[in-house]
């Protein structure tokens, strides 16, 4: 069977047990819902006995097959969770998966719990064995214009409605923290008591719980968001990231767009420039409007203003990196969104 989508999970656990999972991803909320709806309906089917082996360092995978070959004295059918934080099993373990998934066991169900996968190692031979034989679904992270969809589905399980107001604060306040997300529903699931949530409530009861890693910041910057981009900075500095980092990420757009108004104006093809940074193609089309929307030079010089930031987180020049920072990127975000204002007027 091919990948599932996770969103199709659910229904594909409550249709029919399989003899052999594969439920990895980077949302643990979802991963963790998931198993445990897995495990509810593995009860009722008999699924009596659990045991959970952990992958560590020298793991013996030896273990599995003993999980499997040993009698219980009260069931003779168990639920084995292995968990495999770094999804990469080793020589032994691809061995030991592929023989569980050719050889499938009614008496027994496993699960293969992973965090992050590389697209390599949801490629390989083991991954593969697993989802032939059995389900195979990986909970990619929500992204921002997906939240606020989420919050109302997940607000209407606990018997409250959210507008698209609230929904929409709900995910901007909690974005990058599905967890948190998910704890200020059942918190407003209990202040409302049945009652409707208003946009007023919600920003009164929610907390500001969004995180934000460094790749956010440049991608609130191209898309011309100067207040999110305000936000994002502001909330790196507090969770404590690396200033040098901070300006790596942006940095390094800004010089793909230096590089894009000066080969374009040379004469180059937009797609050598590409090809030279190793820009994903998602992000290709964004980029060379960018650099066709705003006046010649404008990336070149903000360029030298990124050096002068790397002087001054280096100690080399005087100023206070995260304010060099934030003037940076808010200048960029607001290039960008005259840009887009100049465009959409034709």
């Amino acid at each position: 069977m091919p990948e599932i989508r996770f969103d199709e999970l659910p229904d594909r656990i409550d249709r029919g047990l399989a003899p052999i999972y594969l439920i990895a991803g980077e949302e643990p909320l979802l991963i963790e819902e998931a198993l445990d709806r897995l495990r509810q309906q593995a009860r009722q089917a008999g699924f009596d006995e659990r045991e959970v082996l952990h992958v560590d360092q020298g793991f013996d995978w030896q273990r599995l097959a003993a999980a499997t070959d040993n009698l219980s004295l009260f069931t003779d059918r168990r639920l084995i969770e292995l968990r495999l934080p770094g999804g990469k099993p080793g020589r032994d373990g691809s061995a030991a998966l592929k023989a569980r998934a050719a050889a499938p066991d009614a008496g027994h169900i496993l699960i293969v719990i992973t965090g992050r996968l590389e697209t390599a190692q949801r490629q390989s031979a083991w991954a593969k064995a697993i989802a032939g034989a059995g389900v195979m679904s990986y909970a990619w992270p929500l992204r921002r214009n997906e939240l606020s969809g989420w919050a109302r589905r997940r607000a209407s399980e606990r018997g409250i409605q959210l507008d698209t107001e609230t929904a929409a604060l709900m995910a901007e306040r909690n974005e990058g923290n599905l967890l948190a997300l998910a704890q200020e529903i059942e918190k407003l699931a209990l202040l409302a008591d049945g009652a409707p949530i208003s946009p007023a409530m919600a920003r009164d009861a929610v907390s500001d719980s969004a995180r934000f890693a460094v790749f956010d910041l440049p991608e609130a910057m191209l898309a011309g968001d100067p207040v999110r981009t305000l936000r994002i900075v502001r909330r790196l500095r507090t969770e404590g990231e690396e200033p040098v980092l901070v300006l790596w990420g942006v940095a390094r757009d800004i010089r793909v767009l230096t590089d894009l108004q000066a080969s374009m104006a040379a004469g180059e093809r937009a797609a050598a420039v590409m090809a030279r940074h190793r820009i994903w193609k998602n992000r290709q089309g964004r980029l060379q409007a960018i650099a066709r929307g705003t006046p010649a030079g404008v990336w070149a010089r903000l360029l030298s203003r990124a050096a002068r930031v790397d002087r001054v987180i280096k100690g080399a020049s005087p100023g206070r990196p995260w304010d060099e920072l934030l003037e940076l990127s808010s200048v960029a975000a607001r290039r960008v969104a005259t840009a887009d204002r100049r465009e959409k007027r034709g």
